[in-house]
This record gives C-alpha cells, sequence and structure tokens, in this order.
C-alpha cells in the first residue's frame, strides 16, 4: 500500500516538474489569488456578521482548500 502511495506520489511530482517553470508559476498564482480573494471575502463577510446572516463557512473551506493545492504543487516541484 505504502509503496503504491509513493508510486502515485512519484509520478504526479515528475508531472509537474515536466510543466516548465512558466506554466507552473502561472497555475501556483491562480490558485493562491483565489484562495487569497476566498479568504477576504470570509473574513469581509464574518467583520460585517449580523444575527440574522449566517457565516459562510463554504467560502472559507474553499480559500483553504486553494492553499492546499499550492502547498501540494510546491511541495511536488520543490520537494
Amino acid at each position: 500500500m505504502m509503496g503504491m502511495l509513493c508510486n502515485v506520489w512519484n509520478d504526479f511530482s515528475n508531472w509537474v516538474v515536466g510543466w516548465g517553470d512558466i506554466a507552473f508559476w502561472v497555475v501556483v498564482s491562480i490558485f493562491a489569488v483565489m484562495g487569497l480573494l476566498a479568504m477576504v471575502n470570509f473574513v469581509k463577510l464574518s467583520y460585517n456578521y449580523n444575527k440574522d446572516d449566517k457565516i459562510k463557512w463554504g467560502v472559507l473551506i474553499f480559500a483553504l482548500v486553494m492553499f492546499a493545492c499550492v502547498g501540494v504543487l510546491c511541495g511536488a516541484k520543490f520537494a
């Protein structure tokens, strides 16, 4: 099981390394900007929170997923 997961990670890492520098930085930048915009939106909605409104937890989860994608891609490229 562990060997299969290591093989999947090695295949994914080789695929990301094969993108080239410009494509990698464009994809990472898009994910990072989307995550930052979602985080700003969540903070803005939470700061103006009324008791009648619900906090938008989906926006926070989306931001965290975008940051996780950036981390995984950077880990695959540089680790």
